[in-house]
């Protein structure tokens, strides 16, 4: 039998299920290989403000590149996987943030009856705005490996073991006193323990605990913000087939210092993103995100951040697609610092809205141009962390 058009059938595990759901998609089969080709095209337009802050600087922007994925299953046990993405980021008249972003992976994924194990590995080499707090788009090197190992213990109860390790090296920019790599290069260790039940076909509950380790490359920063966390979470998977798609996951969080005190978290965090379809020509979209991040600011270590948001599509004809999609976050800091009313100590305070509307037309299969334009509107007790921008533009989609 042909490598490429073996069969999964006797695989029992879900995970193993959604694999091979992913490869037998495929549009191209080139011998055993099955092969995803796509082109990326996004944010093709006008940006009144791209670096976010109160004094804009008005540019014509786009990002456009190819992207392929590549799925090698053998023997009906071992899936190889690999994918790459090159984009170049353009600027008409900011040629210094012109780049070229990698995105790689690769994966290993053994199949095989009651139970599910892989590893993987994703590297990414961009410069983009990575950090809430930070306005311009330092280069960042992310280097991720992580490893699965699940056992389906009946029809509908499994156990799983994740491990993940990232590093995070960032370019050596200006950006007003604070030095981007000594306060945020670091390296990130998590261990996560699930248990799921299928309720139905395409519904499973789960409960995660979670261990976070926290260890910064520059000693003086390392004294102040090596760290570790623990997390509790329960939630409900959907399918990616079904009427309800997407993750709930809620809990709560404690983050702790190694070296100092003062400053530990303790709190309700959420990671969750469900869309809903109601009729065939109307889908419902709701999301909710609160955790904490690392900070630069000051002797901050970190700020939380809480976006909510809520959006909606309607297809009016089968070539046609309306959205609307409104966020809303809240960002706190633990320390008072400077930057308040006459640089007086604060502990900073940020909101911001953005509303997003969308008309996309379908050009084939699943792949749609679409017309974009957004507001974001960000206020703080920090004045040179307000700012408004609009964008108007185009992209280029596959979920139509």
């Amino acid at each position: 039998m042909a490598l490429g058009t073996i069969s999964l059938s006797r695989a029992e595990t879900w995970k193993g299920k959604d694999l091979e759901a992913l490869w037998r998609r495929t549009p191209w089969h080139v011998g055993p290989f099955r092969i995803q080709p796509a082109i990326v095209i996004s944010n093709a337009g006008i940006d009144s403000n791209i670096y976010y802050t109160p004094t804009p600087t008005k540019d014509f922007t786009a990002t456009a590149g190819p992207e392929v994925i590549i799925y090698l299953p053998i023997y009906r046990k071992l899936i190889l996987s690999a994918s790459a993405s090159p984009q170049y980021v353009y600027y008409v008249k900011t040629d210094q943030q012109r780049t070229w972003n990698y995105y790689l992976n690769g994966s290993a994924a053994l199949n095989l009856r009651r139970i599910f194990m892989s590893l993987d590995w994703r590297y990414s080499d961009a410069r983009q705005i990575w950090n809430y707090e930070i306005d311009i788009r330092p280069r960042c090197k992310q280097d991720s490996l992580s490893g699965t190992f699940l056992i389906q213990t009946s029809y509908r109860t499994s156990i799983e073991v994740d491990y993940r390790e990232d590093k995070y090296n960032y370019e050596n920019l200006d950006y007003e006193i604070f030095n981007i790599p000594d306060e945020l290069d670091r390296r990130e260790k998590y261990t996560d323990v699930y248990a799921y039940y299928q309720i139905t076909s395409r519904t499973k509950l789960f409960l995660d605990g979670e261990y976070g380790a926290y260890t910064f490359d520059f000693a003086d920063t390392a004294a102040l913000k090596d760290s570790h966390s623990w997390a509790y979470y329960a939630g409900l998977d959907f399918s990616p087939t079904g009427r309800i798609r997407g993750r709930i996951r809620l809990g709560y969080k404690t983050f702790d210092l190694k070296y100092v005190e003062g400053e530990n978290f303790q709190g309700f965090v959420g990671d969750s993103q469900v869309s809903v379809r109601l009729a065939k020509p109307f889908v419902l979209r709701a999301s909710y995100t609160r955790d904490t991040y690392f900070s630069i600011w000051y002797n901050n270590v970190y700020f939380v951040g809480s976006i909510p948001g809520v959006g909606a599509s309607v297809y009016p004809l089968k070539f046609l697609r309306l959205d609307y999609d409104y966020s809303f976050g809240r960002y706190r800091y633990p320390v008072a610092a400077p930057g308040g009313e006459n640089n007086m100590d604060v502990k900073r305070l940020d909101n911001y809205q953005i509303h997003s509307v969308g008309l996309y037309f379908r050009v084939w299969g699943e792949a749609a141009i679409g017309i974009i334009g957004s507001r974001w509107v960000r206020d703080s007790n920090v004045a040179s962390a307000a700012g408004v921008r609009y964008f108007l533009g185009t992209n280029l989609t596959y979920n139509f």
